[in-house]
């Protein structure tokens, strides 16, 4: 049996971004603490790990969307905290296995998350596919999101089938895993005993950042450890922050 993490979506350098000890913002420093020690109570809680996925988005960018939201826009600092937080994982570089997150925040005249992989000394490509135990695992970043209530399922099925007919097509294995980042919430659907799964993310819902713009019915963060064993289906366990550790929004009493 082999236990393989996979983590997404850090956004390092904007205020919500997981922020590893040097790498913290003042004015959010003691939220950035509770979320990392968080993270790190429950990596190793789940640990150790023979293989790690890195789905993308390890940095935030220059800040396009909103300049408030990133606090730190030095690039290389954005870098080095992403590979911070991959070194916690405890993985063999051989052993990790990233793939490119959107453009939109991982690259301007390069690309950025390049740089994070370099300084780990892993693999990077668009699209990773291992063998692992048996089972084919597929790796990308984007993948579609729904805020539909009940709707988180259907981009996922569309993605499985998506791949099963092009393997028919052009005469090759299809996954039996697929595990997409981006949408930011947990979600697991399972059909001709092949199952597709959005990774939950490593970005807080805090406002002033991501949830000031938008209200999204669907937002989990954690990571996603997985348990592959010949001939035994795949067990992807979602590992999931409760928010109240991060997010007082009680209402605030009205005295005369």
């Amino acid at each position: 049996m082999k236990k393989i993490l996979f983590l997404s979506d850090f956004h390092c350098g904007n205020i919500a971004g997981i922020a590893p000890p040097g790498y913290r913002c003042d004015a959010v420093r003691s939220i950035q603490e509770i979320f990392y020690d968080w993270f790190i109570k429950n990596l190793r809680a789940n640990g150790p790990y023979d293989g790690l996925f890195v789905m993308g988005d390890m940095v935030d960018g220059e800040g396009k969307k909103g300049t408030l939201d990133t606090f730190e826009t030095n690039i290389s600092r954005q870098q080095e905290a992403a590979a911070a937080v991959i070194r916690e994982a405890g993985v063999p570089p051989a052993y990790i296995w990233m793939v490119r997150g959107t453009p939109f925040h991982t690259n301007g005249v390069l690309e950025y998350e390049d740089r994070v992989a370099e300084l780990i000394g892993c693999d990077i490509k668009n699209v990773q596919k291992r063998t692992i135990e048996g089972w084919n695992v597929h790796g990308k970043h984007v993948g579609g999101r729904s805020d539909i209530p009940y709707g988180q399922g259907t981009p996922l099925l569309k993605e499985l089938d998506r791949l099963e007919s092009e393997a028919f097509r052009e005469s090759k294995e299809a996954p039996d895993v697929i595990e997409r980042g981006h949408v930011h919430y947990d979600m697991q659907v399972r059909k001709h005993r092949r199952q597709a799964l959005n990774c939950p993310c490593l970005e807080l819902p805090l406002d002033g950042a991501n949830s000031r713009r938008y209200s999204s019915w669907e937002y989990d963060v954690g990571f996603h450890v997985g348990y592959f064993e010949e001939d035994r289906l795949p067990f992807i366990d979602p590992i999931i922050m409760p928010l109240k550790l991060i997010k007082d929004e009680g209402y605030q009493c009205v005295k005369w």
